[in-house]
């Protein structure tokens, strides 16, 4: 057998939507504060105890926004405003609100591990419709209500840091009963974690054990801020909003992206993640103007690009591994810029497959998986890269026991591995230039190599649509040059709206979970009216969603409903 070395890039994206509410300057949802306590520190923080293991992440400029506006400016989210509230001095929409939503993590993996919470599960009668709530409000006393506040934000604590510390671990064994006090410490323990994500970072990045990457601020589609008929390229025929182009906007959520990183940590970033892996002809130059050297998508716009197929037996080798495994210069618009392919089927099988078998054998399968590209790879001159490439936060809570035995037991494992070597994806190019040119591009993302995620259904092309017309409302000001002052208050709202998180949102998660983001998104469009003192189109105060549960339960929840006109008020919650 070849004693040749495959090389291995585990590149793990950081997101969190913009779920800031300018006008209250809360956030509606706590998930960036909640997955920092549970993933994002320690992601990073285990590989201290793997010197030998390299790693690329990439940490979205609106995840670190939100986290520093939690440090430095006190922003608190609804969840933890509720979280604060003594168990007594609860009222009965914020009763409601904790049997909605605290327990709003994976339940057979999470809830069901926990004796007590399990119980508290069953008692609010494992119902996810607001409508359905009354009957478990019956079943809870003042300290049921107290003990699961203390849980749901005791779970969102990753585990291996709970069982490291005596208080976490000692509440994990009470179980019940919880204090007030015990309740603020938890809360206080969240925040020192939090406190840590972005200065563990930039060490492990000085010490050379990872890569930094970065992505467009607000996480926008940029093919589709470019031109979003550009859909089209991918999906004939797609019913499609007006037509949307500002290359300017995507240019300034680059440009922003590249100004906070050098501001956190110091230099500037050399690779850059398209949000969604979403990459188009037009993209190159953009990036390349930015002073970026690499950038990454997906096999299947490989496959594409190239004109050739990624052909795998019936086990899910590659039988044509120096395709996938090569990386590349794309190509396009006078610029040129290096790119890595994530093998699709390996990285779904971290985010999706694992979960159902034991680490041992998930670990096995995937070092075996990698051996037998190494192998394959046996007749083939020069190095290669397997690139695995997902969320770096969502898929662990659906693990036994979260990440920690399935990375603990991987990184050991390749620890030892004489010919599986990992490493950050600019150290691999850095050695191992691009052999291979792309000439024409493949338009779409990693959702089944098209952009129809984010465009082509009737709300979503609403969406698009009242962007289009704020955003020229906007330009009109600008080509006359008048009030000049107001211009970068008004974009800034344009390009959270921009954000790929909205459109996602409406047609993929329940309606008591989109209802408040897609109000948000119609409260950034208003607000960019308002600072021109413009009268906003009355369309943008109803719902685009609606509730589909019958017109009781959206009576009896405070998620649904028109958004005031009024500056600083929100229906979100």
């Amino acid at each position: 057998m070849s004693q040749k070395i495959l090389f291995i890039a585990f590149v793990w994206n950081q997101h969190q939507p913009y779920y800031l509410d300018t006008g209250r300057n809360e956030f509606i949802m706590p998930w960036a504060r909640l997955h920092a306590s549970k993933d994002y520190l320690q992601m990073a923080a285990i590989l201290e105890s793997y010197p030998e293991i390299r790693q690329t992440f990439s940490l979205s400029p609106s995840l670190l926004e939100q986290i520093q506006g939690y440090l430095q400016y006190d922003l608190q989210d609804e969840y933890l405003k509720v979280t604060k509230i003594r168990a007594k001095d609860l009222n009965e929409a914020q009763q409601r609100f904790l049997l909605l939503h605290y327990f709003d993590i994976q339940w057979d993996k999470v809830i069901g591990a926990y004796p007590f919470y399990c119980q508290l599960l069953d008692r609010q009668g494992r119902v996810t419709e607001p409508g359905k709530i009354t009957e478990g409000m019956k079943r809870f006393t003042t300290q049921d209500y107290l003990d699961l506040q203390v849980w749901f934000n005791l779970v969102w604590i990753d585990p291996e840091i709970r069982q490291s510390d005596p208080f976490c671990k000692g509440l994990m064994e009470k179980g019940r009963n919880f204090t007030e006090k015990e309740k603020e410490e938890v809360i206080r323990r969240q925040y020192n974690i939090m406190s840590k994500v972005i200065p563990y970072h930039k060490k492990l990045q000085q010490n050379g054990q990872i890569e930094i990457m970065t992505t467009a601020y607000y996480h926008p589609i940029i093919p589709l801020l470019l031109d979003n008929h550009s859909a089209l390229r991918a999906t004939p025929g797609l019913s499609l909003p007006r037509r949307f182009q500002y290359k300017e906007d995507a240019v300034r959520q680059i440009e922003m992206a590249v100004q906070q990183y050098c501001s956190l940590f110091g230099e500037k970033p050399r690779g850059f993640w398209p949000p969604e892996q979403a990459i188009s002809p037009e993209t190159i130059p953009l990036l390349a103007d930015q002073g970026f050297k690499w950038t990454i998508s997906d096999e299947q716009i490989l496959s594409r690009s190239v004109n050739a197929e990624i052909y795998r037996d019936g086990y899910g080798h590659v039988l044509n591994p120096e395709v996938l495994y090569s990386p590349y210069l794309a190509c396009g618009e006078g610029a040129e810029i290096s790119i890595v392919f994530r093998d699709h089927h390996l990285s779904d099988r971290i985010g999706f497959v694992y979960q159902h078998m034991s680490p041992q054998d998930a670990v096995g399968d995937l070092i075996h998986r990698l051996h037998k590209i190494r192998e394959n790879l046996f007749q083939s001159s020069g190095s290669y890269l397997v690139t695995l490439a997902l969320d770096g936060e969502n898929a662990w809570e659906w693990y036994k026991g979260d990440k920690t035995e399935f990375l603990h037991l991987l990184y050991r494992q390749l620890s030892f591995e004489p010919y599986l070597q990992t490493v950050t994806v600019s150290e691999f190019l850095q050695e191992n230039p691009p052999r291979r040119q792309i000439t024409h591009l493949a338009t779409g993302s990693w959702v089944d190599h098209n952009l129809t995620r984010w465009i082509g259904t009737e709300n979503k092309n609403i969406l698009w649509n009242y962007l289009l017309e704020a955003r020229a409302m906007i330009k009109g000001f600008q080509e006359r040059n008048i009030e000049v002052e107001n211009v970068q208050k008004a974009l800034r709202n344009i390009y959270i709206a921009e954000g790929s998180d909205f459109p996602w949102w409406v047609d993929s998660t329940p309606y008591y979970l989109a209802a408040p983001f897609e109000a948000l998104f119609r409260k950034h469009l208003i607000r960019a009216y308002e600072v021109f003192k413009q009268e906003p189109p009355h369309y943008l105060s109803q719902p685009v969603l609606k509730p589909d549960w019958g017109e009781q339960a959206r009576q009896e929840s405070p998620l649904a409903g028109p958004v005031s006109m009024v500056p600083g008020t929100s229906n979100s919650y």
